[in-house]
């Protein structure tokens, strides 16, 4: 039986949700806004299904975004997921928004081309998230937050790696030394995330691999840092 994967993603600055079938189609719907994705994610979900000519019940696996990212748009992300997961009782897959960037760049990658790959997302506070990647997209560190306005040095081995992301830019202007290189990037969405899931469940990897370290439960938010509530840096 083939993995139908139906994932959602709501951790930036859009609200999505995709239908994926292993080696088959794929549907996606998206809300381009930065608000208002509690009211919309069921009826993206229910949309994609839709879309495919499918039922609910032909879903296998559902998967989410958990960060990092906006506070917020996890928890939207995630609550969807688990309720549809508890609902028709089939496995859920948490996965890192960082990490499912670079399985798509490392996708998009000449191959020739063996640089790491650094992910970044907003922290929505001046800052950003970012973790590298091989050329290959596998972890070569852990999430730190970079901040534009510290006159510090980028962590070593980020040197010469190519950035996506919201900060990619900004960090390649402001840590010009590292000889970074910008590429543009789909802002990460439930198709992102969608395709790193089903490349773990391919690869034989526990559910809980994407989730927060030390979690039983895969579908939790991955928080870098407590959430923020007040005023944004300037």
């Amino acid at each position: 039986m083939p993995r139908i994967i139906l994932a959602f993603e709501a951790s930036a600055d859009q609200a999505s949700a995709c239908l994926f079938r292993a080696g088959g189609d794929i549907f996606q719907q998206v809300h381009a806004a930065r608000h208002g994705h509690a009211a919309v994610i069921t009826q993206l979900g229910n949309q994609v299904v839709r879309d495919a000519g499918m039922a609910i019940s032909d879903v296998t696996h559902v998967a989410a975004g958990c960060g990092p990212g906006s506070f917020t748009g996890i928890r939207v992300a995630l609550a969807a997921a688990k309720g549809i997961s508890l609902a028709i009782g089939v496995p859920g897959i948490g996965v890192s928004c960082l990490a499912a960037m670079a399985y798509r760049a490392s996708l998009d990658r000449h191959a020739t081309d063996d640089r790491s790959i650094l992910a970044t997302a907003d922290t929505r506070r001046g800052s950003y998230f970012a973790q590298l990647f091989t050329a290959a997209g596998v972890a070569e560190s852990s999430i730190i937050e970079l901040d534009p306005a510290l006159d510090v040095p980028l962590p070593k081995g980020y040197d010469h790696a190519r950035i996506i992301g919201a900060g990619a830019e900004t960090i390649v202007a402001n840590w010009s030394d590292a000889m970074l290189t910008a590429e543009d990037h789909p802002i990460i969405d439930a198709q992102q995330i969608a395709s790193l899931a089903d490349k773990m469940l391919a690869d034989h990897l526990r559910a809980e691999s994407g989730s927060a370290v030390g979690s039983s439960d895969p579908l939790v938010p991955l928080y870098v840092a407590p959430a923020f509530l007040g005023p944004r840096k300037t």
